[in-house]
């Protein structure tokens, strides 16, 4: 008996390490960790969602009016408390340098989820420049809304003028009840997911200590940490890219975007910059940076910009957000 005992914990033991070293090297399995099963473990345990609890988090911890503060404080829950894919401490640097370097008038974002990109680039535009970010999932816009608002930043959220994009938004905001199949179905997934959930205490013990995000960032000055935020104003579109950016400069009475950061679905990347090159809404040295090129990867995106004569890339080795996983940014200079 006491051999089977020990054959069974050592065997346990061996498939924890197992799960621990996967999730800390393999992007796959570090994405579906982070994710899949506990963001929905703790959607399903608090009966909130992650961006919700981001934002409740900066809220308490982060004082109105203090971009700087909100980023930091997103940084100190997704390195701490709970992990969400925002472009993070590490790439977030070089997202930085690209923005000073670059000094635009106009910026478009792919992919706002719950505005810490939006955030970090508004904060270091220059007196009078326009940032429009553009995010698919309305929940998601009205925590990126409330979370730019709490950092100082002046914004206003509109919505795709496309019955097809309104059709999705609402059945998006649907709310259908579960029948009882489906809560039975769902207590079945709660106790299987706590049993798995002790798994989280040794990957949070193995896992990198992060640094403390409440440094102040080396690129700034506190006279310009502000300046961002009472100078630059947020154009939140909510709605599919692939209908909104036709509409850009009809809507926002626009020309050119003179610095552009991806970070939206992956499979999007490659459609919506070749859809930006039709509408013409880029011009000689326009520069477009790329998240996760890596982890996910979006390897079609990477194939045109490297090979293609109009661009000139570069790429920028990283780490996924607030792990050890390879990830890295495409930066790609439009030459026309």
């Amino acid at each position: 008996m006491l051999v089977v005992v020990l054959s069974l914990s050592t065997a346990l033991l061996c498939l924890l390490l197992f799960v621990v070293w996967k999730v800390r090297t393999n992007g796959e399995w570090a994405l579906w960790w982070h994710d899949n099963y506990l963001e929905r473990l703790k959607d399903f345990l608090s009966g909130t969602t992650r961006p919700v609890r981001i934002l409740q988090y900066v809220q308490r911890c982060a004082n109105h009016g203090d971009a700087l503060g909100v980023i930091s404080a997103i940084d100190s829950f997704c390195s701490t408390v709970e992990w969400a894919m925002n472009v993070g401490d590490k790439k977030g640097e070089i997202l930085d340098s690209v923005v000073l370097e670059t000094r635009p008038r106009w910026v478009l974002e792919l992919g706002t989820y719950c505005g810490y990109s939006t955030v970090r680039i508004a904060r270091l535009l220059p007196p009078g420049a326009r940032l429009v970010t553009i995010e698919m999932n309305p929940h998601y816009a009205q925590v990126a809304k409330e979370m730019i608002q709490h950092a100082g930043l002046e914004a206003q959220s509109s919505s795709a003028s496309s019955p097809c994009s309104q059709a999705e938004q609402t059945s998006s905001n649907a709310t259908i009840p579960p029948s009882s199949h489906q809560l039975r179905w769902r207590l079945q997934e709660a106790l299987l997911y706590t049993t798995l959930h002790c798994l989280q205490l040794p990957l949070q013990l193995f896992s990198r200590t992060p640094q403390n995000p409440f440094t102040s960032s080396p690129l700034l000055t506190p006279t310009e940490r502000q300046q961002g935020s009472q100078t630059c104003k947020v154009e939140l579109l909510v709605g599919s890219s692939s209908v909104l950016i036709p509409q850009l400069k009809k809507k926002l009475d626009i020309e050119k975007f003179d610095l552009v950061f991806i970070d939206h679905w992956k499979v999007s990347y490659l459609p919506d910059t070749k859809l930006l090159e039709e509408c013409g809404l880029l011009t000689t040295g326009s520069v477009l940076l790329a998240d996760n090129v890596v982890c996910p990867g979006a390897p079609d995106y990477l194939q045109y910009v490297r090979n293609s004569p109009q661009y000139q890339s570069q790429y920028f080795q990283s780490y996924l957000e607030y792990l050890q996983v390879e990830d890295g940014l495409e930066k790609s200079v439009f030459l026309g």
